[in-house]
């Protein structure tokens, strides 16, 4: 099985994968963890720094990069050729990225094709991805509230659950109409408790480093 990146065009929604579409042979891939942004302040007679990172909630992060290399085997005139087709449909473009070693999760970036070169038989070509600090579950989460306590589960990103409901229900105190309700519910890192005074179903997409 030859191991390739599945590209999705965020507008357009054209898949194309590396291997498949493009015959490039994936021979090195990065995945950038992203950046904590921090902020700390020195204050004068204060040893060391004081850290304000989350002082406006939780930490948030910069974007990470994703970086794969390919190599071909072709003759340098189709390789022009070939270059000239990846690079119009990558270039600039910005994309759903699934990463063959982490088929559960998918990327969200801006594409760009940051070198190429060619032999007289071997082409390479180096595709940088500048994406979003969390990857995203490839399948949204369900989960089904009963009356009483419900105990709901999340991954590190915090996510907005919508909510569907058949009934007028109450959620920690909150009261709900009957109907589906978009990003109601916020729901942290970790374990979220949720009392609810009947059934309903949430959805929502998880997140992870």
């Amino acid at each position: 099985m030859i191991n390739e990146i599945k590209f999705i065009g965020s507008n357009s929604g054209i898949t194309k994968c590396s291997y498949t579409d493009f015959g490039l042979i994936l021979t090195g891939q990065n995945i950038g963890v992203p950046k904590a942004k921090t902020y700390t302040v020195d204050i004068e007679g204060m040893d060391g720094s004081l850290d304000l990172s989350e002082f406006f909630g939780e930490i948030k992060y910069e974007n990470r990069t994703l970086k794969f290399t390919f190599e071909v085997i072709e003759k340098i005139l189709d390789w022009q050729l070939r270059m000239s087709i990846i690079s119009s449909f990558l270039h600039g473009q910005k994309m759903k990225i699934e990463v063959w070693s982490d088929p559960d999760f998918y990327y969200i970036g801006r594409c760009a094709v940051d070198e190429y070169s060619s032999s007289s038989r071997l082409g390479k070509i180096v595709i940088s991805c500048d994406v979003e600090p969390y990857k995203y579950k490839q399948n949204i989460t369900t989960f089904h509230l009963i009356s009483g306590t419900n105990t709901v589960n999340n991954s590190r990103m915090t996510a907005f659950a919508d909510l569907m409901n058949e009934s007028e229900i109450k959620i920690n105190n909150k009261v709900y109409g009957a109907g589906t309700h978009l990003r109601a519910i916020k729901l942290a890192c970790g374990k979220n408790i949720l009392n609810s005074s009947g059934e309903a179903t949430l959805t929502f997409q998880e997140g992870k480093i």
